[in-house]
């Protein structure tokens, strides 16, 4: 009898231990049932989103995950985690557009959301570009730092 997806070493070891760098998974050749269920998170490195991140800041780590389990919130913090060293060394606009890019359009805000905690803000005023200091919900009063991602999750909207 085949064994479940489920039963898997690596679906095991990313139940127990969270998202965790894939190099550490027991094991690297997933079967295709598996693979269905574990995703990975990592930015590319090329200049278009395309292309190894090995020569990205010394190499980044590829962050896997199980896609039922998992929030992405959590995921997108164990990617900073494993890669804090090599993230300082890149500017923080590159890496917020890289691994935005790495999500589906819908998540897209819960990545900027999470480095914005996590330190990684972008100044874009000397762009012309959208403002950095917090805004000021004029319905529930909540100071947020993007205010068109805070709008449709607004208590008093």
């Amino acid at each position: 009898m085949p064994k479940k997806p489920s039963d898997s070493r690596a679906v095991e070891y990313l139940a127990e231990k969270g998202p965790s760098p894939r190099k550490q998974l027991p094991v690297q050749n997933l079967a295709t049932n598996v693979r269905a269920l574990i995703g990975t998170l990592n930015i590319s490195g090329g200049p278009g989103g395309g292309g190894s991140t090995e020569g990205v800041a010394g190499g980044l780590t590829e962050v896997a995950y199980l896609r039922d389990s998992h929030d992405l919130e959590t995921v997108v913090r164990a990617w900073i985690e494993v890669n804090e060293a090599e993230v300082e060394q890149l500017p923080a606009d590159s890496v917020r557009r890289r691994l935005r890019a790495s999500v589906p359009r819908e998540q897209r805000d819960v990545v900027s959301e999470v480095l914005s905690e996590a330190g990684y803000e972008v100044d874009y005023t000397d762009r012309g570009g959208r403002q950095t200091d917090p805004f000021e919900c004029s319905l529930c009063g909540s100071s947020v730092p993007d205010i068109a991602s805070h709008l449709p999750k607004c208590p008093e909207r």
